[in-house]
C-alpha cells in the first residue's frame, strides 16, 4: 500500500469542513463549514476569501457557463458568486425542520445529484435527490441516512451512505439518470471509519475520506482492494476532491464536530484544510448545467 502524508493549506477551525471542490475558471480551491455558516474560497497564491451566508452550506459545483457556484444550502439549492453573494434560488428539496441537505456532485450530463440527513442523524431519515436544469428536483433512493461520496465511471455510479460503512455501485444511464443498485464494491473496516466524501482519479479507482479514519484512502471498486493512504493528522476527515493546474493535487477537509476535549489536545488541527501532490491525476468536477 502506497503512504503519502497531507499537509496543511489553511489552519481553520471548521466545526464541519465539507464540500471541497476545485474551481477551474478561478483557479481555486473552494469548500464550505456547514455548521459556520460559511464558503472559503482560496486561490493558488493563497488569498482566502471567507463569505458568512447565515445559512447551512453544504456542497459546492461549478456551474457550466455562469462564473458560478451552485450551493447546498439548509432546505435546497442556489447560484452563488463571490461578487454576488447568495443569488437566486434553484429548488427547495425539504423543508423539515431537522432535516438538511448534504453532500452533492454533478453527474456527466450536469445534473445535480444531492442527499439529505437529519439532524443529528437518524438511520433511514434521508434522501438522494436529482435536479436537472432548471426541473423540480427527483427522489433517487428514500431512506438513506448519511447521504455522501457521488462519483461517476462510464455506466456506474458509486455512492455512499456513511452509516452503511459500504460503497454501493449502481448502473447509471447518462442519457437517462436512471439508476438501478448492482452490488456492494467495498465493506470499509471499521477501525478504518466511516466513507465520507469521494473523489475518483484518471485509473477509475475511488479516492475515500474516512470519517474517524485519519486520512484519505485509496480503493480499487473493481476488487476492493486498499491501494493506498493520505495520513491528515485529524480523525474526521470529511471531503476530497482532485485539482490544481494539472489535476494532480487532493485537497482535503476535516471537522471539529463530535470530539472531545481530549482529542482536540491531541489533534489541534481538526478543522483545517489540507493539501496533497498524487502520482496520479484526478478527473475534473462535472458542472451544474441550468
Amino acid at each position: 500500500m502506497k503512504t503519502f502524508q497531507a499537509s496543511i493549506l489553511s489552519a481553520l477551525t471548521c466545526e464541519l469542513g465539507e464540500g471541497a471542490c476545485w474551481w477551474p475558471e478561478r483557479n481555486s480551491w473552494c469548500w464550505v463549514d456547514i455548521l459556520g455558516f460559511t464558503i472559503y474560497i482560496q486561490d493558488v497564491n493563497g488569498y482566502q476569501q471567507q463569505f458568512y451566508v447565515g445559512d447551512y452550506v453544504t456542497t459546492l459545483v461549478p456551474v457550466a457557463g455562469r462564473n458560478e457556484l451552485v450551493v447546498g444550502l439548509k432546505d435546497g439549492i442556489a447560484f452563488f458568486s463571490p461578487e454576488q453573494g447568495l443569488g437566486k434560488r434553484i429548488a427547495v428539496l425539504e423543508e423539515r425542520s431537522q432535516v438538511r441537505c448534504n453532500d452533492g456532485k454533478c453527474d456527466p450530463a450536469g445534473r445535480l445529484w444531492i442527499g439529505t440527513m437529519q439532524m443529528p442523524a437518524e438511520e433511514g431519515t434521508g434522501n438522494l435527490y436529482c435536479i436537472s436544469g432548471s426541473a423540480a428536483p427527483v427522489l433517487k433512493l428514500g431512506g438513506v441516512t448519511i447521504s455522501n461520496g457521488l462519483v461517476w465511471q462510464g455506466n456506474k455510479m458509486y455512492y455512499n451512505d456513511t452509516h452503511t460503512r459500504t460503497v454501493q455501485e449502481f448502473s447509471y444511464d447518462v442519457s437517462t439518470g436512471a439508476i438501478a443498485f448492482t452490488r456492494v464494491a467495498l465493506h470499509i473496516p471499521p477501525e478504518m471509519g466511516w466513507p465520507d466524501g469521494m473523489a475518483t482519479d484518471s485509473e477509475g479507482m475511488l479516492w475515500i475520506a474516512h470519517w474517524g479514519g485519519y486520512g484519505v484512502y485509496c480503493w480499487n471498486p473493481e476488487t476492493g482492494e486498499l491501494l493506498g493512504k493520505v495520513g491528515v493528522p485529524a480523525p474526521n476527515v470529511s471531503s476530497c476532491a482532485f485539482g490544481g493546474p494539472n489535476m494532480n493535487e487532493l485537497l482535503i477537509t476535516t471537522a471539529r464536530e463530535h470530539m472531545t476535549a481530549g482529542q482536540m489536545a491531541e489533534f489541534p488541527l481538526s478543522g483545517s484544510v489540507f493539501h496533497v501532490r498524487l502520482p496520479v491525476k484526478g478527473l475534473p468536477a462535472n458542472y451544474f448545467r441550468y
